[in-house]
């Protein structure tokens, strides 16, 4: 797995050590290339490659459309899409994989995760539980665990007692980390706006984000530092402002609500500088 923010490296090394080709079809998901014509200008990678996306960065690649092999879309009749959503979707149109009311319980969470609208659309607080189980898991256990639920049953997709366990234990657990980092929120002018700076896991960047505006924190957005991902993710706090346009200030992408951007290694200790002095 990578970050989008590293993904056009990764690329580049496999096709310079020929690891790339020995796949007979690479699916690049949820993130998009910057530079497409990594891809575009091989012609057995760009007939071997699909890349899926949901970004609204994806839609700033200059000619986006003319590339055959990105599948970039926004929106649709269920509303935001995800990564997941547009991929199973392709698995589907493909034949690749058959709908089962559990599959399609567990895809639609993930969406409602991934776009938010499990709090701006509806109230569906088992799409949080979801991602709180891959949270304590992990990425590895958590694929065996999801594969395991979604061939025991393909009628419902449900948390068992010990899940359900697990996912209030955690629950609590950082409900007391949020509290802790919004007492610990640096505020500092960003680009005219009242921003509020923070060291956060970045597993918690959405729950703090939401944490904030559920207490109406006074500030505009949020900008929340990952030193062990070398990342500042940006969340709006006020509904207004459209945090993309800050992230791209420091070479970021996302969405107008959702972004991020990375920290460069040599500009790290200057940047907890900045933050500190102030």
């Amino acid at each position: 797995m990578c970050e989008s923010l590293n993904v056009e490296k990764k690329i580049v090394k496999m096709i310079d050590n020929g690891i790339i080709y020995q796949y007979d079809q690479i699916f690049i998901t949820d993130i998009w290339l910057e530079h497409p014509r990594i891809i575009q200008n091989d012609p057995w990678l760009k007939r071997h490659t699909l890349l899926i996306d949901h970004h609204e960065s994806a839609l700033k690649v200059p000619n986006f459309e003319n590339y055959s092999f990105m599948n970039i879309r926004i929106k649709d009749e269920n509303g935001r899409c995800s990564g997941t959503s547009l991929f199973y979707e392709y698995l589907l149109v493909n034949g690749s994989i058959e709908a089962t009311p559990a599959l399609d319980r567990f895809v639609e969470l993930t969406r409602l995760y991934d776009t938010w609208e499990w709090v701006t659309v509806k109230d569906e607080p088992a799409a949080a539980s979801l991602t709180i189980l891959f949270n304590i898991v992990g990425p590895d256990n958590y694929i065996e665990m999801m594969l395991q639920k979604l061939l025991a049953n393909n009628l419902s997709f449900d948390f068992n007692t010990f899940e359900n366990n697990l996912i209030a234990a955690k629950n609590k657990e950082t409900q007391e980390k949020l509290k802790k980092y919004a007492e610990h929120i640096y505020i500092r002018e960003v680009s005219g706006l009242k921003a509020g700076i923070a060291f956060v896991d970045f597993s918690l960047r959405n729950e703090f984000a939401q944490y904030l505006r559920n207490i109406n924190y006074p500030i505009d957005f949020v900008m929340m530092v990952s030193l062990e991902n070398r990342t500042i993710t940006y969340r709006y706090i006020n509904k207004e402002v459209k945090v993309l346009e800050i992230a791209e200030l420091f070479g970021g992408k996302g969405h107008d609500y959702a972004a991020s951007s990375p920290i460069r290694k040599r500009k790290m200790n200057s940047l907890i500088d900045e933050i500190l002095r102030k």
